[in-house]
């Protein structure tokens, strides 16, 4: 069952400019109301984007005690009865002990915000069977100060078909009963799922249309999305009487335009709105609908409509997600520019998580940003032995147990006396002429006037790392002539080849609000040993700006085409997406282009030239940095990649482990390999509890450490008393360093 549907709103509750963010959320039998309060949503955040969150806080229960919820609620605030705040509506589907399903409305007094939720009338029929949830608006007022509540609902009827009905209620007295409209759809429609009403600005005349999308089985038994609307036009009518029969009654529904390209296949049910977009005299339709991708997996789509002075065809957008598991709702809230409110996003993701993500409409190019979900989240199943830290590999301090008092131990490589490098962070690693090889990114160097603006380039020889890895660190950082390689802007993989080191950048990050973003990855080529690049050609903008990348032959490893071949592990949105898989022939490292995209399938798997059309090799939906690689030892594909933000105290996030047999998978569900809470208060600043902050020069005592960028480097990989020890390079926000880790896992994958 999805968790929410049109379940979101922006209310006129709460202390600061912007009002609270509410929504009612299904948890098992019940359905809860949450609020996040938007009044300090104006505060400054850590430019890694750890802090860009504002909690969701869950408040009272909507439901009874006894009710058995069959579906996702809907809600409104109303028109004030008395004071400055309307009441909360809700409409929810509720089982009966027969096993018929109605549609119940509850509401909240929001005079007083500690008022229950009360249980108010039964919205559909003593014989209507409710096939799906309700979605109510408040419409215009005929007469009176309180327009009517509107609501359409999916009832199946006795033949087993289903249809979309609208109901009202007439508000000039709170005590009359719910009406029986029109059937919404057409008689010879299949509704498959429930639909969504708004009442949209009148082009002339006081009331605006009604307007509804509602997904349709077609005959092939493909499901598209279909607009129909009612003309509530009432210029023509000779008396008020007349008017109020007209707007509940009367006029027939129309079939509007299909909203969903004839290729879509609709997964569910769509949320709809009427933003301040405008073009002509009227304003854009906005529709968010859950879409079943080539391999099964569900994303979630934006479709507009510039409805103009003659309704248009409808325009496909970007994804908001590619990790849905259910429904999604979107609003248009007081956030951004005047006349051009910023779009919010609830969404059902996998793992029974509710997410929300935002999108800037200043830049209306701009992609979706995931901003932080709820704590109903089901946690990763953890390790049974949580990966350790052998050693720090950079800085020139280790602070872990350090009391304050005198001079810390050393780190293991002491790079500031012996580089000039303070603290650094990543470390991807890869084998180039007999040597391991470590990228690392943003540098804080000795001596240079904006130190965290450089990287830094390492290599070692050790055979063994349980005692630690010596790093020798080249003079220069490594530089790319024609590309930016400020902050934020780092190197992210290399391989070998043809005695040619290549490697991959990210460039030309940008603010996106209070958020970073990666811009691009590009590739480059040194001669010398990583002391200098080359520019080869820009790979993506879209799913592949974080990559992880190895050469490997193509039938042992079930890949298209013969021989060696570069597969290139992506993700897109900087902690805001999927992973993605790429591969052209290693032979044309060289040339631009020329990759073919994982689209679907296992037995036998498709490949696309189009990168729109790479699919997810598994749902998480927050991923940035990632580390994929071949791991001999075990015989599988291994994954790491960090879930949620660096610094995520709920302990649902992590550093995560999957492992497939092949590169496009099945790749396992997934295991925590390491919590924040495994380091903080240890090696991991926890403020007023340990010593390990530093700072370069400033204060660093308050600000929370976190973990992030965990790269493998199979190369180490050996058998152990529980299986086998893999390693891995991990990054701490505070202090800002890199570790070298270890973990213990079953020597066959997915074993826990």
């Amino acid at each position: 069952m999805s968790r929410v549907y049109v379940s979101l709103i922006q209310s006129n509750l709460g202390k600061g400019r912007h009002g609270n963010f509410e929504t009612v959320i299904v948890e098992g039998e019940q359905l809860w109301y949450w609020y996040r309060d938007n009044s300090n949503a104006d505060l400054s955040w850590t430019p890694d984007n750890s802090e860009v969150r504002l909690p969701w806080v869950r408040g009272q229960r909507v439901t009874g005690e006894g009710d058995d919820v069959a579906g996702p609620g809907c809600i409104i605030q109303s028109t004030a009865p008395t004071g400055v705040h309307g009441n909360f509506e809700v409409v929810v589907p509720l089982r009966l002990a027969s096993g018929v399903v109605e549609l119940r409305h509850f509401y909240r007094n929001n005079s007083d915000a500690l008022l229950p939720w009360v249980r108010g009338q039964r919205v559909t029929g003593e014989g209507d069977d409710v096939a799906g949830p309700g979605c109510i608006i408040q419409s215009t007022a005929p007469t009176g100060v309180h327009g009517n509540f509107e609501v359409v609902v999916p009832l199946r009827l006795a033949s087993g078909v289903v249809e979309l009905r609208h109901f009202y209620r007439n508000n000039s007295d709170a005590l009359l009963p719910w009406v029986r409209g029109q059937r919404v759809t057409g008689e010879g429609d299949d509704v498959a799922g429930p639909g969504c009403i708004i009442q949209s600005t009148a082009p002339t005349g006081v009331h605006g249309n009604f307007e509804v999308v509602v997904p349709l089985r077609l005959a092939s038994g493909v499901v598209e999305l279909r607009h129909f609307y009612r003309n509530n036009s009432d210029d023509h009518l000779p008396s008020p009487l007349r008017q109020r029969l007209t707007m509940s009654v009367h006029v027939p529904w129309a079939r509007g335009l299909r909203v969903t390209g004839e290729r879509d296949a609709v997964a569910g049910p769509a949320c709809m709105i009427q933003s301040a977009f405008s073009a002509g005299r009227n304003r854009r339709f906005e529709v968010v609908v859950p879409l079943r991708l080539s391999d099964g997996s569900i994303e979630l789509r934006h479709f507009f409509q510039d409805d103009g002075d003659i309704p248009g065809l409808w325009t496909r957008a970007q994804f908001v997600t590619q990790s849905c598991a259910g429904f999604g709702g979107i609003i248009q809230s007081s956030f951004g520019s005047a006349g051009q409110g910023d779009f919010e996003v609830l969404v059902d993701e996998c793992r029974g998580s509710v997410v929300h993500y935002w999108h800037l409409n200043t830049s209306p190019g701009e992609v979706w940003i995931r901003t932080n979900r709820f704590t109903i989240l089901e946690r990763h199943p953890s390790l049974a032995q949580r990966a350790q830290k052998i050693i720090q590999l950079t800085g020139e301090f280790d602070r872990e147990g350090w009391n304050g008092v005198g001079t810390p131990k050393f780190a293991f490589n002491r790079t500031r006396s012996r580089f000039g490098i303070a603290g650094t962070d990543l470390g991807v690693s890869f084998a180039h002429q007999d040597r391991l090889y470590f990228l690392f990114g943003d540098t804080w160097r000795v001596g240079h006037s904006d130190p965290k603006h450089d990287d830094a380039i390492a290599f070692c020889t050790d055979k063994n790392a349980d005692d630690g890895l010596e790093l020798t660190f080249l003079p220069q950082p490594p530089t790319v002539p024609g590309i930016s390689q400020a902050g934020f802007e780092v190197p992210l993989d290399g391989v070998s080849w043809n005695g040619g080191m290549y490697a991959f950048f990210s460039t030309d990050h940008r603010a996106v609000g209070k958020y970073v973003m990666m811009g691009r990855s590009i590739l480059a080529r040194s001669d010398n040993g990583g002391s200098d690049f080359t520019f080869l050609y820009e790979v993506s903008r879209f799913k592949f700006i974080n990559v992880s990348t190895m050469i490997v032959d193509a039938r042992q490893h079930g890949l298209p085409g013969d021989g060696p071949q570069l597969v290139v592990f992506g993700s897109g949105r900087y902690r805001s997406s999927d992973v993605y898989l790429a591969v052209k022939p290693a032979a044309k490292i060289e040339e631009p282009g020329g990759f073919l995209f994982y689209s679907g399938g296992h037995g036998q798997p498709r490949w696309s030239r189009d990168e729109d059309s790479a699919v997810p090799l598994f749902g998480e939906g927050c991923v940035g940095e990632l580390s994929v690689r071949w791991n001999p030892l075990l015989g599988a594909w291994t994954c790491l990649y960090n879930a949620d933000w660096p610094a995520d105290r709920s302990s649902v996030g992590g550093i995560v482990m999957r492992w497939a047999e092949r590169p496009y998978g099945p790749w396992s569900t997934g295991d925590l390999a390491f919590s924040v809470y495994d380091g903080l208060g240890k090696f991991m600043h926890l403020p007023g509890a340990d010593h390990t902050q530093e700072g370069f020069g400033s204060d660093r005592s308050a600000d929370l450490g976190g973990m992030y960028g965990p790269y493998q480097i199979p190369q180490y990989a050996c058998r152990s008393d529980n299986g086998a020890k893999i390693y891995f390079t991990m990054s701490t926000a505070n202090p800002y360093q890199a570790m070298l880790m270890s973990v213990s896992i079953p020597a066959s994958p997915g074993e826990s």
